[in-house]
C-alpha cells in the first residue's frame, strides 16, 4: 500500500532558520523539496570533500582483510592518500617512459648519445628509419644505408650522411633524449619512489573504516546544507515544503507549536509529485531488495504491485532456475549468511529472508520435476522418483507409459500463468475505476486476454479452439473501443467516437497483448535450457568418474554447474524481472514514476 502524504509548509524567522533546522532534522519525519538555489560555498566545501574521500577510498579498493585502526585524524588521511595517489600515478607514468627508452636501446643498440655527437662533430650525419621488407629491397643497394637489424616485418636501418639535409622519403624514428646510464639510473631511483608510494597507500589501508566513518558524518552535513541552501527566503521570513505521512503529520504540527514556526498542511494538489512510502506486511516487504537493485519505485498515484511481484517473482524464480539441487545450494548459502549474521548480532536482512523463499519454491519445482544437478540418475532414485510429477517431469524416459508431453504441459502452465497475471492486472485496473465507464474497458482487456490465452493454446500446443473464443476476443476489442476514452464530463457518444478514432492504436495493442502472452513461454525455455547445460557437463564429466581422472571430472562438473548457475541468475534478471517489470506493470498502466520517501533526519 502507498501511504497517503500530506504537503507541509512551514515558515520561521530568518534569523532561527538554523537552529529549526537542526530541530526538524530531529524530528525526522519530513521528506524536504529544497528550493533550487545555487550552492553556497559551504555546501560546494563539503561537496568537494566528499569528492576527495570517495577518491581516497578508491586508492584504498578492498580493505577488508586488513586489520583496522580507528584513531587518526582522517580529514589530514585524505590528503596523504590523495597526495600519495597522485605521487603513484605520476611515477608509474615516468617508469612507462623511462622502460619504454630503454627498450629503444634495446631494439636500436645501447649507442650513446655522446657518440652521435662525436661523429656530427666529424660531419657525419646519423638518421634512423623502420622501413618494410619491400621498402628496403629497392633501398638497400644505396652506399650510404646499412641495415641495423630485422624481423619478420620490418627491417631497422641507419642513414649516414655528410649531408644534414639528406632524408629518405620515410618517417624518421626518434632517438631518446637520455643515454643509456642516465636512464638507468633514473628508473631504479623512480622505482624505488614507486614502492614508496605503493607501501604508504598499503599502509593506509588499515585506516579505511576509519575514513568511511568520515565520510558518513560529511554526507549528514552535506544534507543538512542542502536542506539549509534550499530555504525560500521573503522579507526576514525562511520557508521551506516538503511531504510527510499523513499519519505522522501531528508531529510536525506539534514541533510546530514547540518551536513557534509557522505551519500549513494540505492535501497534495494534481501538479505536485510527493515521494512514495510503501506500508505493506512483513512478508510482503522481503521484495523490497530486488526494487531496490533495480533502482525502482511506483508513483505517489500508481500502483502498489509489492504483493503480486513477489507472488509471481517466486514462481518464476523457480521455473528459471528449475534445479533443485541448485535450489539446496541456495538454501545452504541461505542458512550460512543467517549463521553469519546472527553471529554479529546484527538483525537478519531482508534479500536473506527472500533468499530463503526462492531456494525452497526452486527445491519443490525441481523435486516435482525431477532435476537434481540435471541428472537423470539421481532422478531415477526410489526417494527423489517418488515427488515427481510424471506430466512435468525433465527426464520422460523414467516413464515409458506416459501419455503426455511433459513439455507441453509446462508450456502450458507458463500460458496459464501469463493469464492469471495480466487477467489480474485487468481486473485491478476495472476496480480502480468503477463505477466509471471507463472501467469497462479494462472488461475489454480481460475478455481480449482470455480470448487471446485460448488462440495461444490452438496454435502453440494444437488445442481445439472453443467456440466462445472469437467473441472473447470480438467483445473485448469492441468494449476497449466504447469505453477506452470514455472521461469524467465527456457525452457517451463523443467517447465512443474517440475510442473509434483510435481503432488501429487499440488494434496493434491488442497484437502487443497476443504477443505479450506468448512471452511467457520464455520461463518453459529458459528453464529447459538450464538442464540441459547441466546433462550436457554430466554426460562430459561421466567417462572420467575414476582412476585419477575424476579430478579433471570433479573440475568439469564443479566450473559446469557453477556457470549454469551463474546463466541461471542472469536469466532471472533477464527474464523474470521483465515479465514483472514490462507484460504485468505494462499491462496495469504501471510506469514505476516515483521517487522514496527519505525523511530529512540525522541517520
Amino acid at each position: 500500500m502507498i501511504e497517503q502524504m500530506s504537503k507541509i509548509t512551514l515558515l520561521v524567522e530568518e534569523a532561527r532558520a538554523e537552529r529549526s533546522l537542526k530541530n526538524l532534522r530531529k524530528l525526522g519525519v519530513l521528506h524536504v523539496k529544497p528550493i533550487p538555489n545555487p550552492p553556497s560555498a559551504d555546501l560546494a566545501a563539503i561537496d568537494s570533500r566528499i569528492e576527495q574521500i570517495r577518491k581516497a577510498l578508491a586508492l584504498l579498493g578492498d580493505a577488508s582483510d586488513v586489520r583496522q585502526k580507528h584513531k587518526g585524524d582522517a580529514a589530514d588521511l585524505v590528503e596523504e592518500i590523495i597526495r600519495d595517489g597522485k605521487a603513484l600515478e605520476i611515477q608509474t607514468e615516468k617508469q612507462r617512459e623511462l622502460s619504454a627508452a630503454l627498450n629503444w636501446y634495446e631494439n636500436w643498440s645501447r649507442v650513446s648519445l655522446e657518440q652521435l655527437e662525436a661523429l656530427k662533430r666529424e660531419g657525419y650525419y646519423l638518421t634512423l628509419y623502420q622501413l618494410s621488407h619491400a621498402d628496403w629491397q629497392e633501398l638497400r643497394e644505396a652506399p650510404d644505408l646499412f641495415e641495423l637489424n630485422s624481423d619478420k616485418s620490418s627491417v631497422q636501418v641507419a642513414l649516414i650522411s655528410d649531408n644534414p639535409e639528406k632524408k629518405l622519403n620515410f618517417r624518421t624514428v626518434t632517438l631518446p633524449e637520455l643515454p643509456v646510464d642516465v636512464l638507468e639510473t633514473q628508473l631504479r631511483e623512480n622505482a624505488f619512489l614507486l614502492k614508496q608510494s605503493q607501501k604508504q597507500l598499503e599502509d593506509a589501508r588499515s585506516y579505511a573504516d576509519l575514513i568511511k566513518s568520515y565520510l558518513e558524518q560529511l554526507k549528514k552535513e552535506q544534507r543538512f546544507a542542502q536542506v539549509r541552501n534550499g530555504l525560500g527566503l521573503e522579507e526576514n521570513i525562511a520557508y521551506l515544503q516538503g511531504y510527510v505521512p499523513s499519519e505522522t503529520a501531528p508531529l510536525i504540527e506539534e514541533a510546530a507549536r514547540k518551536y513557534a514556526w509557522g505551519y500549513v498542511e494540505e492535501e497534495p494538489e494534481e501538479t505536485d509529485n510527493p515521494p512514495t512510502k510503501l506500508k505493506n506486511a512483513k512478508w510482503i516487504q522481503i521484495i523490497q531488495p530486488v526494487f531496490d537493485f533495480l533502482g525502482t519505485v511506483p508513483g505517489y498515484r500508481e500502483k502498489d504491485v509489492s504483493m503480486y511481484f513477489l507472488l509471481f517473482f517466486t514462481v518464476f524464480v523457480a521455473m528459471i532456475i528449475g534445479d533443485a539441487g541448485y535450489g539446496l545450494i541456495f538454501l545452504l548459502l541461505a542458512l550460512f549468511l543467517t549463521f553469519k549474521t546472527k553471529k554479529s548480532g546484527k538483525k537478519l536482512p531482508r534479500f536473506i529472508t527472500l533468499l530463503y523463499v526462492l531456494s525452497l519454491t526452486t527445491l519443490a519445482w525441481g523435486a516435482l520435476t525431477g532435476t537434481w544437478f540435471g541428472s537423470m540418475a539421481i532422478a531415477n532414485l526410489p526417494f527423489f522418483k517418488s515427488m515427481i510429477v510424471p506430466q512435468i517431469t525433465s527426464f520422460p524416459e523414467l516413464f515409458p507409459d506416459l501419455s503426455v508431453n511433459p513439455q507441453d504441459r509446462v508450456m502450458l502452465i507458463c500460458f496459464v500463468l501469463a493469464v492469471i497475471q495480466l487477467g489480474l492486472a485487468s481486473i485491478i485496473n476495472l476496480i480502480e475505476n468503477l463505477p466509471q465507464l471507463k472501467a469497462f474497458e479494462h472488461l475489454g482487456w480481460f475478455s481480449l486476454t482470455v480470448g487471446l490465452f485460448t488462440l495461444v493454446l490452438n496454435l502453440v500446443l494444437g488445442m481445439n479452439l472453443p467456440a466462445f473464443a472469437m467473441w472473447l476476443i470480438g467483445g473485448g476489442f469492441l468494449f476497449i473501443l466504447l469505453f477506452g476514452k470514455q472521461e469524467k464530463g465527456k457525452p457517451f457518444f463523443k467517447g465512443i467516437l474517440a475510442g473509434l478514432g483510435g481503432a488501429f492504436n487499440t488494434f496493434l495493442d491488442a497484437i502487443s497483448s497476443f504477443s505479450n502472452i506468448i512471452s511467457y513461454i520464455r520461463l518453459f525455455a529458459v528453464g529447459m535450457a538450464t538442464v540441459a547445460i547441466a546433462s550436457s557437463f554430466n554426460d562430459i564429466a561421466a567417462p572420467m568418474m575414476q582412476g585419477p581422472a575424476i579430478i579433471a571430472a570433479a573440475l568439469i562438473l564443479l566450473i559446469g554447474h557453477g556457470l549454469n548457475i551463474i546463466m541461471g541468475l542472469l536469466s532471472v534478471i533477464v527474464h523474470g524481472i521483465r515479465l514483472n517489470m514490462l507484460e504485468f506493470s505494462g499491462q496495469l498502466g504501471l510506469e514505476w514514476t516515483g521517487y522514496k520517501y527519505e525523511p530529512f533526519d540525522d541517520k
